[in-house]
């Protein structure tokens, strides 16, 4: 993969993080999966959607709630874009 495709993956993952609809890691994970771009799911798909979840919320834009055995995402009223 690209430094350019890596680049735009992780700027549509934050597109999604942000856009108000709540998320988790599972099902970024496995819309990642699915988008057939040539990269597979593999350990470092993990890590880029683990590391732009972190980031957005270490600068406070999504924070999460437990429902059941889940953990829902959800950017701040303020950060969605």
């Amino acid at each position: 993969m690209s430094d350019q495709s890596i680049t735009s993956l992780i700027e549509k993952l934050e597109a999604r993080m942000l856009s108000g609809e709540p998320f988790t890691y599972g099902g970024l994970s496995k819309a990642r999966s699915e988008v057939g771009d040539g990269g597979g799911k593999s350990g470092d798909d993990d890590r880029m959607i683990d590391k732009t979840i972190q980031r957005l919320r270490r600068k406070g834009r999504i924070s999460f709630t437990r429902e059941g055995r889940d953990v829902v995402w959800r950017a701040h009223s303020e950060a969605r874009v």
